[in-house]
C-alpha cells in the first residue's frame, strides 16, 4: 500500500480515537457534576432560607418592640388610673387599657407564630446543610477516584497527540493540505475503507475500474460520489507481509 495513503489511514484512525476520548472523559467526570449539581441546588435553597429567616427575625424584633411599647402604655395608664377619680376620664381608660390588652394578645400571637415558622425554617437549614456537607465527603471520596481515571486517560490522549504529530511531521505537506480540506466537511470519516464495492462514508457504489485501482493501493484516491478518501482493508496476511 502507497506509504503515503497508509500514514492518512493512520492519522484519520488517531483522530479517530481522540475524539471518542470527550465523551469517555465526560463519562468519568459524570458523577461529580452530578453531584456538584445537586450541591448547587441545595446551596440556592440554603441561601433563600437565610434570606427568610434574616425576613422573619426582623418581624419578630418589629412586633417584640411593638410588644414592649403597649405594656409601657399599660403601666402608664395604670399610674392615671390611680391618679384619677372622675368616672368619665375612669371609663375612657379603661376602653383604652381593653384595646391595648387586645393589641397585646394580637402581638403574642404574632411573635408565637413567627417563632414556630423560623423553627421550621431553622430546621430546614440544619437539614440542608447536613447534606451539603454528605455531598462535599461523597465528592472529596470520588475526587480522589475520578482524578486517577482522569490522568491515566490523559496519558492516553497524549500518547495519541505524540503519534499524531509524528504523522504530520512526517507526512507529504501538499497530502495532509488536501486530508484537511475533505476532513473539514468529513471529520473523522476523512479517510475510509471500501466494503461491498460501496464507500463506507457514503454508501455508493464504487464502480469496478475505481475498485481494481483501490485495491493495488498505489494512489490516493477519492469516492466519486462524496470525496472521501478510499482504500481497501488489508487482510491479515497482508498486513504482516508488510
Amino acid at each position: 500500500m502507497n506509504r503515503n495513503l497508509k500514514q492518512l489511514i493512520e492519522l484519520n484512525r488517531l483522530e479517530s480515537e481522540i475524539l471518542q476520548l470527550e465523551p469517555v472523559e465526560k463519562r468519568i467526570k459524570k458523577p461529580i457534576l452530578k453531584l456538584e449539581e445537586e450541591k448547587g441546588k441545595l446551596e440556592e435553597k440554603k441561601e433563600e432560607l437565610e434570606r427568610e429567616i434574616k425576613e422573619l427575625k426582623l418581624k419578630l424584633g418589629k412586633n417584640e418592640l411593638t410588644l414592649k411599647e403597649m405594656k409601657e402604655k399599660l403601666e402608664t395608664i395604670a399610674k392615671k388610673m390611680n391618679q384619677i377619680t372622675e368616672e368619665r376620664e375612669l371609663n375612657a381608660l379603661n376602653i383604652e387599657e381593653e384595646v391595648i390588652k387586645s393589641q397585646i394578645d394580637q402581638a403574642n400571637e404574632e411573635i408565637a407564630r413567627l417563632e414556630k415558622i423560623l423553627g421550621r425554617k431553622r430546621e430546614e437549614l440544619e437539614e440542608i446543610n447536613k447534606k451539603i456537607e454528605q455531598i462535599d465527603a461523597e465528592i472529596t471520596l470520588k475526587s480522589v477516584e475520578i482524578e486517577e481515571k482522569l490522568q491515566l486517560l490523559e496519558k492516553q490522549r497524549k500518547t495519541l497527540f505524540e503519534e499524531r504529530e509524528k504523522i504530520i511531521r512526517e507526512i507529504n505537506p501538499k497530502i495532509f493540505s488536501f486530508y484537511e480540506k475533505i476532513k473539514r466537511w468529513a471529520g473523522t470519516t476523512a479517510v475510509v475503507p471500501v466494503k461491498r464495492h460501496a464507500c463506507s462514508g457514503c454508501y455508493m457504489v464504487i464502480n469496478d475500474k475505481l475498485y481494481g485501482e483501490i485495491a493495488k493501493g498505489e494512489d490516493i484516491l477519492e469516492c466519486p460520489h462524496c470525496g472521501r478518501i478510499l482504500y481497501l482493508e488489508e487482510t491479515p496476511s497482508e498486513k504482516e507481509g508488510a
